[in-house]
């Protein structure tokens, strides 16, 4: 939530320094201004992290070579262990792909920004904790095996949360963002997210209504 908020705060700030620039070098054309100056603002920040997610997760590994032509472990070469370790994983939009409409009605616009997606997930490297760890004679456990295994751990993770609609809470949370940017310029603003099911969409559709799920913080 503090991440959130710093962020709608820099945001404001560029927008409204951004308003008083223009004004102050032309007054003749206040529609254009609002809008040009919404976007400088928006795309000033470029990438948009709006959820940095903490999470906890265990791997285990296990892994012997066999013997030829026989179903069973070579002895002396079985390795195995159990690592638990934190990890961070960060959603968000890229901002230098938002587009914003002329104004309309008055004093509403129409923002649109690509759909969220996972920026990153990472591990936190000094968090490993190694359970159950076993060597053989001819093999060790190295740090690049707890990486790999680590590094196929984020993958699932990431896929999980996806499953789980991390993405929907981004976007929400980019919705609340940009509302409170262009608030800032005195606009009314509906946020349009776009991608391969949701495409661009006409700031002259004046019926379109958007949907969104309330995300409790």
């Amino acid at each position: 939530m503090g991440v959130v908020i710093i962020i709608i705060l820099a945001l404001i700030i560029s927008v409204a320094i951004n308003v008083m620039q223009y004004n102050r070098k032309n007054d003749k054309k206040p529609e254009q201004s609002v809008r040009s100056t919404i976007l400088s603002g928006i795309q000033n920040v470029c990438e948009l992290a709006t959820i940095r997610e903490n999470f906890q997760s265990i791997v285990m590994f296990s892994s012997s070579k066999k013997i030829p032509f026989l179903d069973m472990n070579l002895p002396g070469t079985t390795k195995k262990f159990m690592l638990k370790y934190q990890g961070t994983i960060v959603c968000g939009c890229d901002l230098t792909k938002a587009k914003v409409s002329e104004p309309y009605e008055g004093n509403k616009v129409r923002i649109t920004v690509p759909e969220c997606e996972v920026l990153d997930a990472y591990p936190d490297i000094h968090s490993y904790e190694v359970y159950d760890q076993r060597s053989g004679i001819f093999t060790s456990v190295k740090l690049e095996d707890q990486n790999r295994e680590v590094c196929a751990d984020l993958e699932r993770i990431k896929t999980n949360e996806v499953n789980a609609g991390i993405l929907a809470q981004s976007n929400e949370n980019v919705k609340k963002i940009l509302t409170s940017v262009a608030a800032s310029s005195g606009m009314l603003a509906e946020v349009i997210f776009t991608g391969k099911d949701n495409p661009a969409i006409s700031p002259q559709n004046q019926n379109l209504k958007l949907e969104a799920k309330v995300i409790n913080e």
